[in-house]
């Protein structure tokens, strides 16, 4: 008899389960932590870094700035958000093994937002954060592999390719698959679609263009690849009929968008070789249509003419994070926790905070910073160690850490008044 009751519990669970596609949604909202920790100060004394400068000059934005988030050009820009950051829940799912060595994206379109699980199901969410639908296109020995996806869009198409060679195309409206194809080698790379075409770079340095509508290639262009190249997603972005790209070894290349025939080229290497390219890791190129701005962990911030492909100017800092356009400023971070605000023009240094100079020596390793967002009044900064930032941007100084998880987590994404943020087993929502 308890035998029976038993199943018969079980299955009512899962009738519950298969009945409501949200019984496995977000968890309840719960108070974020602050991580104390980091934002002690250790000594108070009136000596200045060697690494800032101007520290103490306040930034003001200007009060009628236009929100010109782009995404052809991948430039963020500044975001209509100044919340602190009090609440968060998790949508869950099972770890993603590799998923530390990519850095695939939430897509965000309109009043919705897409990702993908463990087992590469693609998932579309409301401005609610409820699932519209669920679809997955993968055989058992794909899902095995974890595939990390990418995407891409254009009216009712979500232009998909991952890290096992698949690309392919489904409605967003449904979730129906339109067609899928597969390709001689994987991608890492980020999606940009026009003209119903879709501009990929995958794992071969080779600029892919295929046709939206059949899956055919169109056109492609080889570029020098190493023997073995880092895990760095490649960047492009999109201005007029022309194509961008930074490839493995750190050529920028501009390409024909019709014919697909190479514009200019400008290597950021001088010395390619086995060892430097492995471990070259550049930022995303952004662009505000007259130049392009790019960076690498080589000590090197370039910005480039769009036109000619010449180099405008040059830092000395490294630095993998997307960088942001704001006016006639460009806002980074390097990778030891440098904020640094640049005259976009001539490249002249305006600000250096160090975001972790409170952070004892031994713990600074646990804080590489991973992407950031510019708010109206804060930037969000995420960690590889699960924090959160909330930086003045004003005055450059951290408010206050928020203490998310123990992993690394992703840029932070702006969606409907809350960040969202993608990690190896969740997507976390904060307001």
């Amino acid at each position: 008899m308890i035998k029976k009751y038993f199943y018969l519990i079980i299955f009512l669970f899962l009738l519950n389960c298969s009945l409501n596609p949200n019984s496995k949604f977000w968890t309840k909202e719960k108070k974020i932590l602050v991580d104390k920790s980091s934002t002690t100060v250790l000594i108070k004394t009136n000596k200045q870094s060697l690494n800032e400068f101007n520290q103490n000059f306040k930034i003001s934005l200007p009060k009628n700035l236009r929100i010109e988030t782009n995404q052809k050009l991948n430039n963020d820009g500044f975001i209509n958000f100044d919340a602190n950051l009090e609440k968060m829940s998790k949508y869950n799912f099972k770890t993603i093994k590799s998923f530390s060595n990519f850095e695939p994206e939430i897509l965000t379109d309109r009043n919705h937002i897409f990702f993908f699980d463990s087992i590469g199901s693609i998932i579309k969410f409301d401005n609610n954060s409820k699932i519209i639908w669920k679809q997955n296109y993968y055989s058992k020995q794909d899902k095995k592999l974890q595939p990390i996806l990418f995407f891409g869009k254009s009216g009712e198409d979500l232009f998909v390719a991952d890290s096992v060679a698949n690309y392919y195309v489904i409605n967003k409206d449904t979730g129906k698959l339109k067609w899928k194809r597969k390709h001689s080698s994987s991608f890492n790379s980020q999606i940009k679609i026009i003209e119903n075409k879709a501009l990929i770079i995958d794992m071969e340095n080779q600029l892919r263009c295929f046709s939206l509508e059949t899956g055919d290639l169109i056109w492609s262009v080889k570029t020098q690849q190493s023997l073995l190249r880092s895990q760095k997603k490649q960047s492009l972005i999109l201005n007029d009929d022309k194509v961008y790209f930074i490839n493995s070894i750190g050529d920028v290349t501009a390409v024909n968008i019709s014919s697909g025939k190479i514009i200019w080229q400008t290597p950021t290497q001088s010395n390619v070789s086995f060892g430097n390219t492995y471990f070259l890791k550049s930022s995303d190129i952004v662009s505000d249509k007259k130049s392009i701005f790019v960076s690498n962990n080589n000590n090197q911030f370039f910005s480039i003419d769009i036109l000619s492909g010449t180099i405008n100017w040059k830092h000395d800092f490294s630095s993998e994070l997307r960088p942001a356009i704001i006016s006639d400023y460009i806002v980074t971070i390097s990778d030891d926790g440098l904020l640094i605000v640049m005259n976009k023009q001539t490249g002249q240094i305006i600000r250096i905070n160090d975001l972790l100079k409170n952070v004892k020596e031994k713990r600074k390793k646990n804080y590489q910073p991973i992407g950031f967002l510019v708010g109206k009044f804060y930037i969000y900064v995420s960690t590889n160690n699960g924090r959160i930032l909330v930086v003045n941007f004003k005055e450059g100084k951290i408010e206050k850490t928020l203490k998310l998880d123990n992993n690394k987590l992703q840029r932070p994404v702006y969606f409907n008044k809350s960040l969202y943020i993608a990690k190896d087993n969740s997507i976390i929502r904060l307001n």
